[in-house]
């Protein structure tokens, strides 16, 4: 009986984890240079071609289109002829973007191919994802941490494996804080969004756009940067809600993690923000993340369109 997949997501970690669990279900280790394949939309052809050969010393061959989303209507209608009579001994996988559902046969391809879901994960469910790759390797992370590590890297899974491997490793199974994080993943990024938030506080515009400009030859593009903006509101809305509790500096910093010099910095920063204008800079904040995410505007006109809105 022939097995087929359509691997749909925006998860690249995702689509590449199911993969790989294909490859390892259908294909003995030692015989899958002779029994994988893996091809393009401008490669269909030779992709068409492999799903037509005979495996080698394995019951099954593996057959990848990875892009599956730039496929052409005329692509997707070879594809489907193929899997209405598809070949017992060959297994093909399409690993694709949420593009390739606004093709016009997508519905004929679920029909004729096992789905595996590789949608964008939640916040939540990424942050427990996080806490649970620390567990599992036997390192405990503090929950200020997990938040500040997802403000650096957001939704983006594959950089987030990446850099909780990174952390792992320095530990050495060492409980994980903030300063961690900062010192391996964003020290100087950090550095950098405190200095934007003095120009922001103080009105200098000029000011701003020349440190978002240091931000960018960081290698920080927009959604980084607003998401440690959001990591910023969020830590200072904490501080202040501590502080009318009449909790003193050691207790706060005992609460979000910091040092106690830390967080008399935050707290005097905090008092510059009154409660509609946290309200106003999340707002702003998570619109402008929106705006970016969805392709409703370019990223570099949302940034331009940001820095005064936030100084207003």
């Amino acid at each position: 009986m022939a097995e087929n997949y359509l691997i749909i997501g925006e998860n690249r970690l995702i689509r590449d984890r199911e993969i790989l669990n294909i490859k390892k279900k259908f294909v003995p280790p030692e015989f899958l240079s002779y029994n994988y394949s893996e091809h393009l939309p401008q490669d269909i052809v030779s992709f068409m071609v492999s799903l037509g050969t005979v495996p080698f010393l394995s019951k099954k061959r593996v057959v990848l289109l990875k892009e599956g989303e730039a496929l052409s209507d005329g692509d997707i209608e070879s594809v489907i002829s193929y899997l209405e009579k598809p070949f017992d001994a060959s297994v093909m996988v399409i690993a694709a973007g949420e593009g390739l559902k606004k093709a016009k046969r997508f519905n004929d391809l679920v029909r004729l191919m096992a789905r595996v879901d590789a949608s964008e994960p939640g916040e939540s469910d990424l942050k427990n994802w996080i806490k649970a790759f620390f567990k599992k390797e036997g390192t405990n992370i503090a929950p200020e941490a997990v938040e500040l590590l997802f403000a650096l890297k957001g939704k983006d899974s594959a950089a987030l494996k990446q850099e909780i491997e990174k952390l792992i490793s320095y530990s050495g199974q060492d409980p994980i804080g903030t300063a961690d994080v900062e010192k391996l993943v964003g020290r100087s990024v950090a550095d950098s969004v405190f200095v934007l938030v003095d120009a922001l506080n103080k009105g200098d515009h000029k000011w701003a756009f020349r440190i978002l400009g240091d931000l960018y030859g960081q290698r920080k593009n927009e959604t980084e940067i607003i998401g440690y903006l959001n990591w910023y509101a969020r830590l200072i809305g904490k501080i202040k809600y501590l502080s009318v509790k009449g909790l003193d500096v050691n207790a706060i910093a005992r609460e979000v993690g910091y040092s106690p010099a830390y967080v008399a910095r935050f707290r005097n920063e905090a008092k510059r923000f009154s409660g509609a204008r946290l309200k106003r800079w999340n707002s702003i904040l998570l619109n402008s993340d929106r705006d970016i995410k969805s392709g409703l505007r370019e990223p570099a006109l949302v940034m331009d369109m940001l820095i005064p809105a936030l100084i207003s």
